[in-house]
């Protein structure tokens, strides 16, 4: 199943809550900016979900690559990451969603993308399987259980994130389950894909949804939950078994410099695409 953009209308962000962030954002590029024009110095930004999997992937290219380096930023999310990528602050901005048309009208251009797994994931040492059916009941009651008996603790990502746009996709009941979740005191919720991770691994029998690229990636003490008996690795998006994926891309502005289009061409390459595939991530054709 394809990610469905429009269904992320119901949860759009909201000013105040993306606010400080953007901030932010803006800040660190405007600090590394002068920085950036370094000829042997390919810089990286944006979604938090990718930064791990692009530490890599720099790690590998400049093994092969005497004299350049390849630096990632601290996450900026896809907006700031497309921000420092205008003001030339950073070279590759990754982005964990495809491009909207309003910037491919600014000179965005995809230069490659991937899809993953969004999974469910948990700290739960052997997560049983969920049936989707069960979802909106999960995240809607106060004190929901694992299939096991195990009490399970839902963390919510913020709204101004695209993972609910997924879910309700995917499951249109899931609108009225996460309103509920988050109307209920207590029941915590993850700003950034570092912290939603971080929670993930500290809170007992937790239930959180992130990319299987971050969680193989970054190496994460959690483990993945079956979806209607399907586990989220990049075979089952393959043979579309698994319904639930999100796009990460590698997007540049203008003509990029020749380090930078050596460092694209890699992720394209075999050993590129097959570390890649590694951490759960397949090229979208």
């Amino acid at each position: 199943m394809s990610p469905v953009g429009p269904a992320c209308a119901a949860f759009v962000p909201r000013k105040a809550a993306c606010r400080g962030l953007f901030i932010a954002a803006l800040a660190l590029a405007s600090w590394v900016a002068p920085a950036a024009a370094a000829a042997d110095v390919v810089r990286i930004g944006g979604t938090g979900m990718a930064l791990a999997a692009m530490r890599e992937i720099g790690d590998t290219f400049t093994a092969t690559a005497p004299g350049v380096t390849v630096e990632v930023l601290p996450s900026l999310g896809t907006p700031g990451g497309l921000r420092a990528l205008q003001e030339r602050a950073i070279d590759i901005a990754v982005t964990g969603r495809r491009l909207k048309p309003d910037e491919r009208a600014k000179g965005f251009v995809e230069a490659f993308c991937l899809r993953t797994p969004l999974a469910f994931v948990s700290s739960h040492p052997a997560p049983p399987g969920v049936r989707s059916a069960d979802l909106p009941r999960l995240y809607s009651e106060v004190s929901p259980r694992w299939p096991d008996g195990k009490p399970l603790n839902v963390i919510l990502r913020t709204r101004a994130g695209s993972e609910n746009g997924y879910l309700v996709a995917f499951e249109p009941k899931m609108a009225a389950a996460l309103e509920a979740a988050y109307g209920r005191s207590g029941v915590p919720v993850a700003t950034t894909d570092q912290e939603n991770a971080d929670r993930a691994q500290r809170i007992d029998g937790s239930l959180t949804v992130m990319s299987v690229l971050q969680l193989r990636a970054e190496k994460l003490d959690l483990r993945p939950v079956a979806l209607d008996g399907v586990e989220p690795r990049a075979v089952s998006l393959e043979d579309r078994t698994y319904p639930l994926w999100v796009a990460v891309c590698a997007v540049t502005q203008g003509e990029p410099r020749p380090e930078t289009r050596r460092l694209l061409s890699y992720l394209r390459s075999p050993a590129g695409l097959d570390l890649l595939r590694a951490y759960g991530a397949i090229p979208i054709e």
